[in-house]
């Protein structure tokens, strides 16, 4: 890759997203090649994955419908890659993610057609590039790209005075809440849309996941003690998982009983050091019994999680350190 080119990180107002922009120009020669542009949108993706987890580990390969995938590190996380003229980004979140880049000047009025009479509407307040670059990411963020149909997405406001965008996949019913937003590249703008899965069921869990409080205690002892500082104390990773209230299920405390008891068989065929783990709010009206599984890698905590119908795992670093890994 040519000394000339540039690597930034950038910022948006979506939480959990890591970004890296790199642009440049082949010396001498005009431009970058084909390959080159491949090459880097390859390298902006694994320096935002590197900024997201922390770690060299991993490799970027890519699916059979030529999605770029993250194999082989400690975290599973989800990447997308963008490329316009001599610019790239790449996109890294522990959610899926679609990322998206045109530059803002180009001319899109034979695409216009295309739009239904509500995105016409909207074009009217949002500019046409806009609409186009968020179709494009929410197609990346579900794996097929346009499928070859700018149709197969509808666009409209995700609310009244929201900064961000719905867009429907037509054939799925699914839904993808993007941000839309400008960067400057030297004296042209790049017009960049980043699309995430939108489930307001989900995102309410997510809210109090973030928000609830953990403790931990040996198997038959009585005393509980914070997550956090007994993981600083005892110096191991671990992961925090339940079988309690699966999603948006309520089972009855019977039934969800005898699926930790499912649990705690599934986690020691895994794992020999598992303490109890409850997780309750911040106010403890509410608490949910689970287990710590020291020394468990996220990856096998979040498959697991899945096998129990659950929303996300805890994982603690070494250090104390706590993020939320969604199943």
């Amino acid at each position: 890759m040519p000394n000339q080119v540039r690597f930034s990180p950038w910022a948006t107002p979506l939480s959990g997203v890591e970004l890296v922009l790199g642009s440049g120009v082949a010396g001498g020669q005009g431009g970058l090649s084909v390959a080159e542009m491949r090459q880097l949108g390859r390298d902006c993706a694994v320096r935002a994955t590197h900024q997201l987890v922390g770690e060299t580990a991993g490799e970027l390969t890519y699916s059979e419908l030529g999605a770029p995938v993250w194999t082989g590190g400690n975290r599973q996380v989800h990447i997308s890659i963008s490329r316009t003229g001599q610019c790239a980004i790449g996109a890294c979140s522990p959610t899926a993610i679609g990322i998206d880049i045109e530059f803002v000047d180009r001319n899109v009025n034979r695409l216009l057609n295309s739009f239904t009479v509500d995105e016409q509407e909207l074009a009217k307040a949002v500019p046409p590039i806009a609409i186009l670059c968020a179709k494009e990411a929410a197609g990346k963020a579900t794996g097929v790209g346009l499928a070859g149909s700018i149709t197969r997405w509808g666009v409209s406001p995700l609310g009244p005075d929201s900064p961000f965008l719905l867009v429907r996949d037509l054939h799925t019913g699914n839904q993808w809440r993007t941000w839309t937003g400008a960067i400057e590249v030297g004296a042209r703008k790049l017009q960049c849309a980043i699309a995430q899965s939108h489930n307001p069921a989900r995102e309410k869990l997510h809210e109090i996941y973030e928000s609830a409080q953990v403790e931990v205690r040996p198997i038959g002892t009585q005393a509980w003690t914070d997550a956090v500082e007994t993981v600083r104390e005892r110096a191991l990773s671990a992961v925090v998982i339940t079988a309690w209230n699966p999603g948006t299920d309520r089972p009855s405390i019977t039934a969800n009983a005898d699926a930790n008891q499912r649990l705690l068989a599934r986690l020691r065929k895994n794992c020999s050091d598992i303490w109890e783990a409850d997780g309750f709010s911040p106010d403890s009206a509410h608490r949910e019994p689970g287990y710590i599984a020291w020394g468990m890698q996220p990856d096998l905590g979040v498959k697991i999680a899945r096998e129990f119908n659950q929303f996300a795992i805890f994982y603690f670093t070494a250090n104390g350190e706590r993020s939320l890994i969604s199943a």
